[in-house]
């Protein structure tokens, strides 16, 4: 099941809305604050746009924006996140569930009376889907094959920071997405003490590809424009948003399971080392048949390498297995669109 993982609403400001509110939130014009969902402060700034944060930003936040003529109040977060302390794994994709969630945090955070859903403008939603994979390497491997699959106008690029998260149009107002692995920003914002999560939901998370659609602003204005309302966006309509961005670029991909754990079994029972170690040299393995024998020999220290060959080789992995996969068994994989899990319940059984 796919989730509402981010949604953005504004609304047009007027005293009318009650003196304390207009006071308050005239006051805090230029700056952008955010709650937990308890209505409890957790930090201010400076800031231009709200919707430039990511959609793991932990809490609700709120900032005065305005369009030249009407000043509005926006406040913008994940619903999923509001709804299970912080973590956003999975959650609903009901948008006026979701918009109640934001609304009813708003109003506990700002101590006002504000008005239903259907007198706020959305200016943003993100639509997520999460795909089991075989495990951690195989997250990997299905990130670096998009990487190279671009769909019409649409052009994959990866992160400015190095890291491995792809991205299609990621400065479009009208539809962009990225597909990222769970696992390493789940165990992030852990370290940082941002969400409560146990060994086993990181564990598991590991495992997980995020797709994530994206239908900012202008899309919105044009909706509107067009007579539409953003609340009649029904589940079967964001699904297929996320179908029609996503389509073209993942659906039925096929990722290659390599066999993890026999493969380091086989390594760590050949030359009677820890599991970590023949782990280490398994992912080795991964890289020289990805990347190439000369490419990972120049990054890796030399003892590193060859030490990492010497356990391959007495598992019975030549030079050339590395090279042409003879001795490990490959299993397709296929990330298909309408087969994402969408809880943790759903996730262990799968697992």
């Amino acid at each position: 099941m796919l989730l509402i993982d981010w949604l953005t609403l504004r609304i047009k400001l007027h005293p009318s809305m009650g003196q304390a509110l207009w006071d308050r939130v005239m006051a805090c014009r230029g700056r952008m604050q955010c709650f937990d969902s308890d209505g409890v402060l957790m930090w201010e700034k400076n800031t231009l746009d709200v919707d430039k944060l990511r959609s793991d930003t932990v809490g609700l936040v709120w900032q005065i924006q305005s369009d030249g003529r009407d000043e509005y109040l926006v406040v913008a977060g994940s619903p999923a996140s509001l709804a299970n302390d912080g973590l956003n794994v999975f959650g609903s994709l009901d948008i006026i569930q979701c918009a109640e969630t934001i609304i009813r945090v708003a109003r506990k955070s700002l101590h006002a009376i504000l008005p239903g859903y259907m007198a706020w403008q959305c200016r943003r939603i993100d639509v997520t889907g999460n795909y089991l994979l075989p495990d951690y390497d195989s997250v990997k491997q299905a990130l670096q094959m998009l990487m190279v699959t671009d769909g019409g106008r649409r052009r994959a690029s990866s992160a400015k920071n190095g890291g491995d998260t792809v991205s299609w149009n990621p400065k479009s107002d009208l539809a962009k997405g990225k597909a990222y692995h769970k696992g390493p920003q789940l165990r992030m914002l852990s370290r940082k003490g941002k969400v409560a999560v146990s060994e086993e939901q990181l564990e598991l998370s590991d495992r997980l590809l995020r797709l994530e659609h994206t239908r900012p602003s202008r899309w919105f204005r044009r909706m509107e424009e067009a007579g539409g309302k953003w609340w009649d966006l029904d589940e079967d309509k964001l699904q297929g948003l996320y179908r029609d961005f996503f389509g073209p670029l993942v659906d039925g991909v096929e990722v290659k399971d390599m066999e993890r754990d026999a493969v380091i079994k086989m390594i760590r029972d050949a030359n009677d080392i820890t599991k970590g170690r023949a782990e280490a040299a398994f992912t080795t393995l991964v890289n020289i048949r990805q990347f190439g024998f000369e490419q990972v020999k120049g990054y890796m220290p030399r003892s590193t390498f060859q030490l990492h060959l010497k356990y391959l080789r007495a598992a019975g992995i030549s030079d050339g297995d590395m090279h042409t996969a003879k001795v490990i068994p490959l299993r397709p994989v296929r990330i298909v669109l309408a087969q994402p899990v969408g809880s943790w319940d759903e996730l262990r059984r799968a697992a």
